[in-house]
């Protein structure tokens, strides 16, 4: 009677899984299947009319073997998905440092940019400075030149010699000590 029974619920899925199906028609196979297998699990009504039971536990145990080698290559993938994210995420923040990093570096360009413009307009300047003062050494080392190309004539010492006529036509005191008046007057 229970064989009769499992045939049945057995039947009814064959039906859910045929291809020429109608949903409607998979919905009601599965639920009698439900009905008249009960709580009876799928896997020893297979048992029980394979016949031979070893046959099904070995497949049954290979293919838990390959779901368990899934599971595992699963895990592998998962590790180098996690750690490639890791990597992607430290390398994304090596790229704001060097973004960082290379902002400042430009900062510091335009500044040092600005103070070269600034010391060429000082040098600019200075060196102008220096050429008109180079331009003006050398008309007063030209006019030098000129100058000493000229006769030297004895210099006139006007107050010298005023001082001393001055000095002649005055007679020393008595009680003056007489002075030697041809001697220049320094200070």
């Amino acid at each position: 009677m229970e064989r009769k029974r499992w045939e049945t619920a057995l039947r009814c899925l064959e039906i859910a899984v045929h291809p020429n199906t109608s949903d409607e028609e998979i919905v009601a196979a599965v639920r009698g299947f439900q009905r008249t297998a009960g709580e009876t699990p799928l896997t020893e009504l297979c048992r029980e009319f394979a016949g031979a039971p070893g046959h099904l536990l070995s497949r049954l145990d290979q293919l838990n073997r390959a779901n368990l080698a899934l599971r595992r290559k699963i895990d592998d993938v998962e590790a180098e998905r996690v750690a490639a994210v890791r990597d992607l995420q430290a390398a994304e923040q090596r790229t704001r440092e060097v973004d960082s990093e290379l902002l400042a570096a430009e900062h510091r360009a335009d500044i040092a940019e600005q103070r070269l413009a600034e010391f060429q307009g000082a040098y600019g300047r200075i060196s102008g400075g220096l050429r008109g003062e180079n331009d003006d050494l050398r008309r007063a080392l030209d006019e030098a030149r000129r100058n000493l190309a000229q006769p030297i004539h004895e210099p006139i010492r006007p107050f010298q010699t005023a001082l001393n006529a001055a000095l002649q036509r005055s007679e020393p005191s008595p009680g003056v000590p007489a002075v030697a008046y041809n001697r220049p007057w320094t200070a």
